[in-house]
């Protein structure tokens, strides 16, 4: 008895870690699942070695099944990191993994994203700081991964140069990653894209006054709906039913969520509690998966990787009435304009354009369609800039658009207190 109350006390205490957990080992079964052990392996290879940038679809590099299981271990170093550092696992947290689970669908890898969180350890050591309080900033800066399989596999650079390239990354981008959010004041979710684009402004100049030339690519599947919709809508329903279970006590703060404008930082985990956080990761998710099929865009590495960042995100500023505007600000920006609407740069805006829902969430759905439309024409430019190699290119955007935002609409309060 007394046995079953401590497994009875860990549970409750550590819920949040292990319906992440959980989650992360329902993606890496499913992938274990899908092929051989030998052609498993013979895929992870190739990711490996894939060049990364934008737009890279793992399951088209390497099949559904490798692309998974990159997936799965790429969230679980992360997940590790944050429960080793004993810090303490809530919102920030969810969407952290998630980020990382989707983003390794499209351009990080397990040996890629090593260098640069192993700089931005450096820098903690630097700072004489626990690394614990760099531990956000040591995976999203995972953004720039694609630096590493460039420089080793492409460029060909000797392997301990790569190594200590992507430390001295990893070491300036936290410094600059605290600058950029006083720009945009908590308004871009997608902080470190914001930051990881102008230090892949700052790398891609190098590269070129060298010689080195980045090819742009555009990888994306276009074969795997059969088995992507029925994967996603299983995960994100399941989190809606498993969030009606917990929270069954808790259904007075459920509205605190659809409250909440968003803005940097708000830990839906915090003030409403897992089980609600859960209602709207599910939530978000569905929402994402209708807009998708409504479309008639297509199930892949990229955009079930968008799915993954939204549901992430909805436990950490996203929820599902400040998602919408954005979303159909983006579909009125490709529908007046030369974009195909279910071409892989709309789609992505408009998945990981969400980033901008605390638009929505302080000054309405107006606001937000507005800056879902402003996010489509800036995105879709923006990549030129790094060559790709920011995996947050719609982080990067959504930094602009949110400044201008907030330059706009705080020189108008100036205004109204001078009148």
């Amino acid at each position: 008895m007394i046995k079953i109350n401590k497994l009875i006390h860990f549970i409750s205490i550590r819920k949040v870690e292990l319906v992440v957990l959980a989650y992360i080992l329902i993606i890496f079964i499913v992938g274990l699942t899908m092929q051989p052990v030998g052609e498993l392996v013979d895929g992870l290879g190739k990711i490996i070695k894939a060049p990364g940038v934008l737009v890279t679809d793992y399951m088209v590099v390497a099949s559904i099944g490798p692309a998974l299981v990159n997936a799965a271990l790429v969230s679980l170093i992360g997940y590790s990191m944050i429960v080793l550092s004993k810090v303490p696992f809530t919102g920030y947290s969810i969407a952290a993994v998630f980020t990382l689970l989707g983003f390794a669908l499209l351009g990080k890898n397990v040996l890629s994203i090593l260098p640069l969180m192993f700089g931005v350890f450096i820098y903690s050591k630097i700072k004489r700081e626990k690394f614990s309080n760099y531990i956000y900033q040591a995976l999203f800066c995972t953004a720039l991964s694609p630096i590493i399989t460039q420089t080793a596999f492409v460029f060909n650079w000797p392997h301990i140069v790569v190594l200590l390239f992507g430390t001295l990354v990893g070491i300036i981008i936290s410094p600059i990653a605290k600058h950029t959010l006083n720009l945009h004041k908590g308004y871009n979710l997608y902080n470190m894209g914001f930051a990881a684009g102008l230090t892949g402004f700052a790398i891609m100049s190098f590269f070129t006054a060298f010689g080195y030339n980045v090819e742009s690519q555009s990888i994306w599947g276009t074969d795997f709906d059969r088995i992507l919709i029925p994967l996603t809508v299983s995960l994100f329903v399941s989190m809606v039913v498993l969030g009606l279970i917990l929270s069954k006590e808790n259904k007075i703060h459920r509205k605190k969520i659809l409250e909440s404008s968003g803005v940097l930082t708000t830990d839906y985990v915090i003030i409403s509690g897992l089980g609600n956080t859960l209602i709207n990761m599910g939530s978000v998710g569905l929402i994402g998966v209708v807009y998708i099929i409504l479309v008639n865009g297509h199930f892949n590495g990229p955009t079930v990787g968008g799915l993954f960042t939204m549901i992430g995100f909805a436990a950490f500023g996203k929820h599902a009435l400040s998602i919408v505007p954005i979303m159909i600000g983006v579909y009125l920006g490709a529908s007046l304009s030369v974009y195909e609407i279910n071409s892989p740069g709309p789609m992505l805006a408009a998945l990981f354009g969400t980033c901008l829902a605390p638009i929505t969430g302080k000054f309405g759905p107006i606001a937000g369609i507005i800056a879902g439309f402003l996010h489509l024409q800036l995105v879709s430019v923006t990549g030129q800039v790094h060559g790709g190699m920011n995996l947050y290119n719609n982080g990067f955007s959504a930094g602009f658009v949110a400044m201008l935002f907030v330059a706009i609409i705080e020189g108008f309060e100036k205004f109204k207190k001078n009148a």
